[in-house]
């Protein structure tokens, strides 16, 4: 994996997580849970933002998540609340999605060929950003 790729895997999950919190923050019932999300939100916007400085810096414009993406997030959110909007239930979501993200980001990690540090040092924040997350979300479960 090279320093595009990386970048690019970079701002898809953090607009992809930006999106998806966006979805069910409408639902949260608490101000505590609430807040803890925008907070969330938040630190996603800055790690894409960064991403997309550091792509175009290198010539590349970032890329969104696709479409397909955006909407199968949306309506899986939809879905998971219908029945269920409870803090307890929305942790549960932000949780899962933390994990899968923790999971990717970690193979991209391990298999990252350049040695952009600051490259590297973005992937990193994103993976303890969505290690935060988890832990954040636990009180709620």
């Amino acid at each position: 994996m090279k320093d595009i790729e990386l970048l690019q895997y970079v701002h898809e999950t953090a607009e992809m997580g930006i999106l998806g919190l966006q979805d069910i923050v409408g639902q949260v019932q608490t101000a505590k849970l609430k807040k803890s999300l925008q907070g969330q939100i938040s630190e996603y916007q800055t790690i894409a933002s960064e991403a997309a400085k550091l792509l175009q810096a290198k010539g590349t414009a970032p890329k969104d998540p696709s479409l397909m993406a955006r909407l199968s997030s949306e309506v899986m959110s939809t879905m998971q609340t219908l029945a269920d909007s409870s803090d307890s239930k929305i942790a549960e979501m932000t949780i899962k999605g933390n994990n899968m993200g923790i999971t990717k980001g970690l193979k991209h990690l391990h298999d990252y060929e350049g040695n952009d540090r600051q490259v590297r040092s973005l992937a990193e924040k994103l993976l303890s950003t969505e290690q935060a997350n988890v832990e954040q979300m636990k009180p709620f479960l």
